[in-house]
């Protein structure tokens, strides 16, 4: 990977991951100006951060099909608290913390107060790196917007992927039945060998069919979906009476993808939900929903998922990684 020009003598400085050619996966680090924490902020030094589908959109020159802006790189990260600024007692300097925060493939970020939670001792900063983007998006999918109760029945797609893996997760504490799917062999194999008792293809059209199947032909209570095209149509057909179908992909969104109103005649709803822009217009709802998870992630009644490290000079190894869609769990960057 090159590298960007020294850093001027004495300036305080970061190193950022940045796009040199987009379309292509190709970066750079970048030595740019890094200021102290504001008011409200907490300054972290960056020692890993979670690579998410939304990283990849942008690399691809694709995030304005999604976004009216291009977005920076990295939507996550853990580390150590360097500094903070007025106003912020919840953390101090040497304090371990994960957050949720944008522009955090950086060697420092200034996040707000309120979108940090402590890091575990038992995590190391690979791991805390996992948390908050799969589980906000999963706890506040699941627990708030489809309000999943004990003995339902969840069918979570993609469900060895990074929001699937926390999905589960989420899933199991509030003590759900649950059904997944996943898109390859070696996917499916690890959901089983998690205990989970029906995982099905993604990707052959036939989840719909097992579905029925498996519940005696009732259904499911709530959907967790990512999959696009016809698949929405199938897993809204899926709900039984009050059912709750929750979209985090965004392509038939932004293609203005027409859907079939007839399922909804048995009292369903439908929810979508895109973490990106919760964090940017509803910074509340994001520290409310870490305040939440904090103590689930402390006793570790919520653990942190499978992750592949890359260190960050190998980060083009990393995004062609996760644009083929083998991994499981997150892929997460490293710093030095």
């Amino acid at each position: 990977m090159p590298y960007a020009s020294p850093r001027a003598p004495g300036a305080r400085t970061r190193e950022r991951l940045g796009l040199t050619r987009p379309g292509v996966l190709s970066f750079a680090l970048e030595s740019t100006p890094h200021e102290p924490p504001e008011p409200g902020e907490v300054g972290i030094r960056v020692h890993a951060a979670g690579l998410n589908f939304t990283d990849v959109l942008t690399a691809m020159g694709l995030s304005d099909t999604f976004y009216d802006r291009v977005p920076p790189l990295g939507l996550e990260c853990a580390g150590v608290v360097t500094g903070t600024g007025p106003g912020v007692r919840e953390v101090k300097a040497g304090d371990r913390v994960a957050a949720a925060v944008e522009d955090a493939f950086a060697s420092e970020v200034n996040a707000p107060a309120s979108a940090v939670v402590p890091l575990p001792d038992q995590m190391d900063f690979a791991q805390g790196a996992t948390l908050p983007v799969a589980y906000l998006t999963a706890w506040y999918g699941l627990c708030h917007l489809a309000r999943l109760r004990p003995g339902e029945r969840v069918l979570v797609h993609s469900a060895a992927g990074g929001v699937g893996s926390a999905a589960t997760t989420v899933a199991a504490f509030r003590g759900a039945e649950l059904l997944a799917t996943a898109g390859t062999p070696e996917k499916r194999r690890h959901l089983s060998e998690l205990g989970i008792r029906h995982v099905m293809d993604s990707r052959d059209g036939t989840f719909g069919q097992e579905t029925l199947r498996a519940t005696g032909g009732e259904g499911v209570d709530v959907a967790l979906n990512s999959l696009p095209g016809d698949a929405i149509r199938t897993g809204l057909e899926l709900l039984r009476v009050r059912g709750r179908f929750v979209e985090i992909g965004k392509r038939d969104i932004m293609a203005d993808a027409p859907l079939g109103m007839l399922p909804f005649q048995r009292g369903i709803s439908m929810h979508s939900l895109d973490l990106r822009l919760l964090m940017t217009e509803c910074p509340e709802l994001i520290g409310s929903l870490l305040g939440e998870l904090a103590p689930l992630f402390a006793s570790g009644e919520l653990a942190p998922l499978p992750c592949s490290p890359f260190p960050v000079e190998d980060a083009a190894a990393a995004f062609r990684r996760m644009s083929g869609g083998r991994h499981i769990g997150k892929i997460v960057l490293t710093f030095a």
